[in-house]
């Protein structure tokens, strides 16, 4: 899925996000954007080239709440204790795997990693099993999927 695509899937949960912060205090896209700065500065530390549309993601929209998922964010936020690297680092820290969304079961959601280099696809990852799921062929399509539930 291209960008462009989804940001149209994606504008009425942008427009409700705004009335509901008005209305109500709280965002249904909460925003923790990252800067390409900060992105690479994680790749680096983290030893890993993160796929182009997350990366492309994450600047325009960012981590944390996005409709029914929730993103762990590039760069720390200071009212939760898991980021990006933060995760990895105690979940995966082999790095033949880079959590980017909690399930809620003790599962991740994420991307293999060959060489260094993250696949586009998701994957489902479960914590006490071996048999990891395809859930997207990318990341956009996967946020479609289930933050959007399209």
């Amino acid at each position: 899925m291209e960008l462009a695509q989804f940001e149209a899937l994606a504008e009425p949960l942008r427009r409700k996000s705004v009335t509901e912060q008005a209305e109500y205090g709280f965002a249904l896209i909460e925003g923790h954007t990252a800067t390409q700065k900060e992105i690479t500065s994680v790749e680096r530390e983290m030893a890993v080239a993160l796929p182009d549309k997350y990366k492309a993601f994450m600047m325009r929209y960012g981590g944390g709440e996005f409709g029914f998922v929730e993103l762990f964010p590039i760069v720390p936020v200071p009212s939760s204790r898991d980021d990006l690297r933060t995760v990895n680092d105690r979940e995966f820290p082999d790095r033949s795997f880079v959590a980017v969304a909690p399930v809620g079961t003790g599962d991740h959601w994420g991307f293999p990693v060959i060489d260094g280099h993250c696949h586009e696809q998701v994957w489902f990852r479960f914590h006490d099993a071996g048999d990891d799921e395809l859930v997207a062929r990318d990341f956009l399509e996967f946020l479609a999927s289930y933050g959007l539930k399209a």
